[in-house]
């Protein structure tokens, strides 16, 4: 179970993939450097791009290694010991191909949009997906269209088997794919119906389509996107873009039914909550979204394009206003809230992109880690991880065992 994680869904990096060879890890010294990072060799390197636990001691991280002239290694570690010391494990000789293979000149997992993502229910059944590109040379030439993959193992990761994508064609995208309570759900853009949701047993390669409320798409704006967030037998989805929530829905007793989104009377503004529990949810609301004026309700002194934290305690019923977030904050990404008065957010505040804490509901916030934050989720109220970013350099691999005040790199 992952306690109010929210993340990106892709990265703003991506490497070459191809075959790499057994790495182990610990975890390295507190602060915004992992432990020997300046004298570790770039043949050791292992950059994390997505990361999944399934309980505080075991996860898997999807990543690359430099390999070759200038080229980089898609890999795969797990973690039996929380983080302690990482094992390479095996992967498809027929997905590392697909993800090193140059299109229109750039290798397929350095193309801008592509990328993968792994997710495990448990220690059998696991999930590698994401996006990689193909040459439409029939369309013109030098065009390239994104594909969407999925690969699944129910044997712990020894062996992995691609599952065809009925519906899915060129230029569309999986957006997210969680699993809880026995279920996996995949959300993703289709031919047929804008943005569909399909589910599966863990234990089982079985998708059919989900009975969703219309999940429509965007009329405009930035790169369309969408999440789950799962707790147990509870759960919602959104999508959207830039301009705002264009598809939301809420798991009741398995089913997905139509959902108020909490930003929806403010403006509309694409958020994906983070929850503590089945019951408490915490999301970040612009004040009048995309284009539209000061909401009537809105907090008072509140400004248009203003960020405040919105709470529900009724399992996402309604959400109450709370604190303003930093004044002139340019931009706020991942969310996370491991307990209701524990809130973990990534922003951005001048030249300074970094993770930050408030363990009173948002009145007081603290910079617990400088970085880009990209992914985080908290697997425990007090045990969590997160990938962060720079601009002119690896990604990190970070967690907290204390409810996110103090946060540890992981070395690999």
């Amino acid at each position: 179970m992952v306690l109010g994680g929210r993340r990106r869904r892709s990265f703003w990096v991506t490497l070459a993939a191809c075959l790499s060879l057994p790495a182990a890890g610990v975890l390295a010294s507190s602060g915004s450097s992992a432990l020997g990072s300046s004298t570790r060799s770039a043949a050791s390197r292992f950059d994390p791009r997505s990361v999944t636990f399934i309980s505080a001691d075991s996860g898997w991280v999807l990543g690359t290694t430099p390999c070759g002239a200038g080229g980089a290694c898609l890999g795969l570690r797990e973690t039996t010991d929380a983080g302690r010391a990482w094992v390479a494990q095996p992967l498809p000789a027929a997905l590392v191909a697909a993800a090193d293979r140059k299109v229109a000149g750039v290798v397929a997992d350095l193309y801008d949009g592509g990328g993968l993502n792994v997710r495990f229910a448990d220690t059998r059944d696991g999930w590698i997906y994401g996006s990689l590109p193909v040459s439409a040379q029939r369309e013109c030439a030098g065009c390239v269209n994104l594909e969407p993959t999925l690969w699944s193992t129910h044997d712990g990761g020894a062996v992995w088997h691609k599952q065809p994508l009925s519906g899915l064609g060129s230029y569309e995208q999986i957006f997210d794919l969680e699993a809880s309570g026995g279920t996996a759900y995949l959300m993703a853009t289709n031919d047929a119906q804008g943005v569909s949701v399909k589910s599966s047993p863990v234990t089982e390669d079985h998708w059919q389509l989900a009975d969703t409320p219309r999940l429509g798409d965007p009329a405009g704006g930035g790169e369309q996107s969408g999440a789950f967030v799962l707790q147990g037998a509870s759960g919602w989805l959104v999508e959207g873009n830039d301009r705002g929530t264009t598809g939301s829905a809420q798991l009741d007793e398995g089913q997905w039914v139509s959902w108020t989104p909490p930003c929806a009377s403010l403006g509309g503004s694409f958020a994906i909550p983070a929850a503590a529990s089945a019951r408490n949810l915490v999301a970040v609301c612009v004040m009048g979204g995309f284009a539209s004026p000061l909401p009537k309700s809105a907090p008072p002194g509140a400004k248009l394009g203003s960020s405040w934290l919105y709470f529900s305690s009724n399992g996402g019923q309604s959400f109450v206003a709370g604190p303003e977030l930093a004044p002139g904050t340019p931009w706020f990404s991942v969310l996370a809230s491991p307990t209701p008065r524990s809130i973990l957010i990534g922003r951005g505040i001048g030249n300074s992109q970094e993770l930050a804490a408030s363990f009173d509901g948002g009145v007081h916030w603290t910079v617990v880690y400088h970085g880009q934050p990209l992914y985080l989720a908290f697997t425990t109220p007090r045990q969590g991880v997160a990938i962060v970013g720079s601009l002119s350099g690896p990604t990190k691999l970070i967690m907290t065992f204390d409810g996110g005040q103090r946060w540890t790199a992981v070395s690999f």
